[in-house]
């Protein structure tokens, strides 16, 4: 797939049929269905194991009071917890299956909140330096036009509001393991962001270095400093349930050999995959 030939509004369309196949995150949930608090449970569970770093970055527990906007709801579990803290959330998803399943998790808990289908390139419904905190885990390198997004996030915050983000970091673990298995094992010799595009999550998925995703924020958050961290992710050390773009006989044998204490405790999170960025207006 070249995705640089593709019309931006196609693109969009083939990331939002991708999410409402699958929520992000939903995978984790192994209790029957029927059994939603449980389900929940579940999912919470593993994406707070996985995502360690996510927590101490969000700081929930600053919230309360705060108009807080978060852009891509997944299974709703960080947006959640902004209710609980006492935030006036609101949460924008592009697909459907997403707020179906945030709106769920907010009626077993008695709670009510803003939660609707949108664009994080067009937030038109709200106006300028209307929020506290922009806050996205993992979502804004999907989107087509990541800079619209950013700018965006910085027209709806208020002077002195904070945007925490989290963006797909390069060049990573996950990143050199998939570009090897799907690049030059298969005799392509393409570029490493060609597989990102192709093979990660939704079509079209981008990662930055950090002086990118400095660049990126600075064209448009130009007071105050850019603090910027990498971690390793569950996708740098093959801990994550394996989507089905990655089945077969040769993932069993990859997850078996792979070096995890040596990129844990060697390499370490220089090349990781989470990236978060936090800065003020």
């Amino acid at each position: 797939m070249n995705v640089g030939v593709i019309d931006s509004a196609q693109l969009k369309t083939r990331v939002r049929q991708h999410w409402e196949q699958e929520v992000c995150g939903s995978r984790y949930g192994t209790t029957a269905p029927s059994e939603r608090q449980a389900f929940f449970a579940a999912v919470d569970r593993v994406r707070y194991a996985q995502d360690y770093m996510l927590a101490p970055f969000a700081r929930f527990d600053t919230a309360a009071g705060k108009r807080v906007l978060e852009i891509g709801l997944g299974t709703g579990a960080d947006f959640v917890r902004w209710v609980q803290a006492g935030a006036e959330a609101h949460g924008r998803d592009l697909t459907q299956a997403s707020v179906a399943m945030v709106r769920e998790r907010l009626a077993l808990l008695g709670a009510e909140a803003d939660v609707a289908q949108g664009d994080a390139e067009n937030l038109t419904e709200f106006r300028d330096s209307y929020f506290d905190l922009y806050y996205s885990w993992g979502v804004l390198h999907h989107t087509p036009n990541t800079e619209r997004a950013i700018a965006e996030a910085h027209r709806v915050l208020k002077p002195g509001g904070e945007l925490r983000i989290m963006l797909y970091h390069y060049p990573s673990m996950g990143t050199l393991l998939l570009w090897l298995l799907y690049g030059p094992l298969r005799g392509r010799l393409v570029h490493p962001r060609v597989i990102i595009a192709e093979r990660v999550e939704s079509p079209g998925t981008k990662a930055y270095t950090c002086r990118e995703a400095k660049t990126l924020l600075r064209r448009y958050f130009t007071r105050h400093p850019i603090a910027v961290q990498t971690y390793l992710g569950a996708g740098d050390l093959l801990e994550q349930k394996l989507s089905d773009k990655f089945q077969g006989p040769l993932w069993p044998l990859v997850q078996r050999l792979y070096p995890r204490w040596f990129i844990r405790h060697v390499i370490g999170h220089r090349l990781g995959t989470v990236m978060t960025l936090s800065t003020r207006k």
